[in-house]
């Protein structure tokens, strides 16, 4: 498929490989927009259930031993589980999604010489590049932190186990550009140019994803007391 669009551009798989990553991007779309709706709904659920939550944590907090907390916690445990609420729900769908594609790629960069000989840009595609490692770690950097601007804050109210489980989801936002930084150091200069160009397209992905949500806020609300209604109905 590189090689096809690389036909329409003077051969030049550098450009090949970017319309490959685009299009990647666009197939991926809509699971990328069901998994931050999803988060986004996660939101609207905390924010619904926080009296019961508060009501909890002020339980863990005032427990006396451990076998107390262990019983709070998993009440608080089952607060969730009741309500389909996961504060970690990070939505690793379209991240299993790009593991083929991926593996695809690297093995055609393998095994196709003239791919792996050809310039792009300042880089040869087949080999290391430091600077272009150093732009798609980067790229990701500016989509985790992104990513961490839309995260919710903790409350002061919080439980020692639910800000564990914050800074947990905190680290776990820029494990990406590190995976990123350290896989590309060691792995041919096509395949960061592939994470720096999905990059851009996912930031501006969850950007707009952002607009819309909070342009629609007032619908996913509703969406969401209605899940709730159902789910008392079942009681």
């Amino acid at each position: 498929m590189i090689k096809f669009f690389a036909g329409f551009f003077g051969n030049s798989y550098g450009m090949g490989l970017i319309i490959v990553t685009l299009i990647v991007r666009f197939v991926v779309m809509p699971f990328m927009f069901y998994s931050f709706k999803k988060q986004k709904k996660t939101q609207v659920k905390m924010k619904l259930i926080r009296p019961e939550m508060d009501a909890i944590n002020k339980k863990i907090k005032s427990a006396t031993t451990q076998e107390e907390k262990t019983q709070y916690t998993q009440e608080m445990m089952q607060l969730y589980r009741k309500h389909d609420v996961s504060p970690v729900n990070m939505g690793c769908l379209p991240i299993l999604i790009q593991m083929p594609i991926l593996m695809a790629l690297y093995f055609a960069i393998s095994h196709n010489p003239e791919l792996a000989s050809q310039n792009f840009l300042w880089f040869n595609l087949g080999t290391k590049d430091l600077t272009m490692t150093i732009i798609a770690g980067a790229m990701y950097l500016v989509q985790s932190l992104l990513s961490l601007k839309y995260m919710p804050a903790p409350d002061e109210n919080d439980s020692d186990m639910a800000k564990q489980m914050n800074s947990q989801m905190k680290m776990m936002v820029f494990l990406s550009p590190a995976m990123i930084l350290f896989a590309g150091l060691n792995m041919p200069a096509a395949l960061p140019l592939y994470w720096a160009v999905g990059a851009v397209v996912l930031i501006l992905q969850q950007y707009l994803s952002n607009r819309y949500f909070n342009y629609h806020e007032d619908e996913l609300k509703h969406e969401v007391e209605e899940e709730e209604a159902k789910l008392e109905q079942t009681k």
